[in-house]
């Protein structure tokens, strides 16, 4: 295995340690993965993802292995145990190569008695193979299957299985272990040149594509086009027809939503805000890509210091369900406790936003979750003290919310509402 080889499993486990340590695996990996060539980079991106989002259905083996509860293993080798694993047995990489390189990596960062035990274990994986009672079957013990192989909280587990069938929530674990396909909104009428960038249409998605080779950063450039997931696109379209000017979108970062609702609809001038100006900067670095023309505006939507809009797009800091698959580590943050905070952060929002809406416009309420004391829960608590607000009948979907399921539409999760104010007099 070469050198690189190694540097590419070096920076995975950085990333493993730095997620253990509390930091966000995208994050973690943007500074780890710096100075990679392409192919380890999607090599590292690969191993350490893949094992934090795997990460219960890794250990739930490496119990049978270990002399003790992985919980007493030092952090270190537990992250190089499942970097390890996780190669043994989600990948192509030969077995000698995958303990010898997970050895080589830790190299500088373990000592010999802690790279013996690493490599006990991962050679009694090999020659073992997996235990096929390591983990509760679907049929006997549906939440230990699908919170052990399919690695998930157990309590978000049994959430999705109170209020979803079976099938779907097998389907959406699914979902979200696997690697999302990198797709676009197209922004303009027409864009040439699609089979040269590396662009397929996207089956039954109007104005979406799907990136089937290439470097994303090319159609950006190529475009305009953004980077989206047709459930974030189904709600711009859900939020475009009728709206007026000015339009206010209060928690704008990264900024998908506001572009395309910039050139979606003739709705002027469109104003981006959002609490923190780094993230900020991301929304301006879009308009920019783009020709978006957007005002911007550093803004804590619970005291909001704009006023008078005619559409205000809320889309709240939300626990995220729906979007599990692209934040590897999300999974494994979110708590019941966290997510009773959002929601009452979400209401605080809400009930500051409605004062921004001019008579006869319109609010719109966004999340990426699939929880319904985040969706339609938390509006009808808005709607029953907000007498002036109701659901808008002249939507696109006459008065009904959006729903977008991951399991029915092989996209994210994600849910919108429209809500109308009435005019005065």
């Amino acid at each position: 295995m070469t050198g690189e080889g190694v540097a590419a499993r070096r920076a995975a486990l950085a990333v493993l340690r730095d997620v253990q340590a509390g930091a966000y695996a995208d994050r973690a990996a943007s500074d780890r993965f710096r100075g990679l060539g392409p192919r380890d980079r999607g090599l590292a991106q690969e191993l350490a993802f893949g094992a934090i989002r795997l990460q219960a259905r890794l250990d739930a083996e490496l119990e049978r292995w270990c002399d003790r509860p992985i919980e007493r293993l030092d952090a270190g080798v537990l992250a190089a145990l499942r970097l390890g694993l996780y190669q043994l047995r989600e990948t192509r990489i030969p077995p000698h190569a995958a303990v010898s390189t997970t050895l080589d990596a830790t190299r500088h960062a373990a000592g010999s008695g802690a790279r013996g035990l690493i490599n006990a274990v991962l050679r009694r994986a090999v020659r073992e193979g997996r235990p096929a009672d390591a983990y509760p079957t679907l049929e006997e013990d549906p939440a230990g299957y699908l919170s052990t192989w399919g690695s998930h909280p157990a309590w978000l587990i049994r959430r999705w299985l109170e209020r979803y069938p079976l099938a779907a929530v097998e389907r959406l674990v699914e979902l979200d272990n696997r690697p999302p396909p990198v797709t676009f909104r197209l922004l303009g009428a027409t864009t040439p040149g699609l089979a040269e960038l590396g662009l397929a249409p996207l089956p039954g998605r109007s104005g979406m594509v799907v990136l089937e080779k290439g470097d994303p950063a090319d159609v950006i450039r190529g475009g305009p086009a953004i980077a989206q997931d047709p459930a974030a696109s189904a709600v711009v379209d859900y939020v475009s027809p009728g709206i007026e000017g000015p339009l206010l979108d209060v928690c704008a970062a990264p900024g998908g939503k506001a572009v395309g609702l910039w050139f979606a609809t003739d709705a002027r001038p469109v104003i981006a805000s959002d609490v923190r100006l780094e993230r900020l900067r991301a929304v301006r670095a879009l308009a920019r890509d783009t020709g978006a023309d957007l005002l911007l505006a550093v803004m804590d939507g619970r005291r909001p210091a704009v006023r008078g809009a005619r559409t205000v797009l809320l889309d709240v800091p939300c626990s995220g369900t729906g979007v599990l698959r692209r934040r590897p580590d999300a999974r494994w943050r979110l708590r019941p406790d966290k997510l009773s905070a959002l929601v009452e952060r979400q209401h605080e929002l809400l009930r500051a936003s409605a004062d921004l809406v001019e008579p006869g416009g319109l609010l719109v309420y966004a999340t990426c979750s699939l929880e319904p004391e985040e969706n339609e829960d938390q509006v009808d608590r808005f709607l029953a003290g907000h007498p002036e607000f109701r659901r808008d009948p002249g939507g696109p979907l006459g008065g009904k919310d959006l729903h977008v399921m991951p399991w029915e539409s092989d996209s994210d999760g994600a849910y919108a509402s429209r809500l109308r104010k009435r005019r005065m007099g």
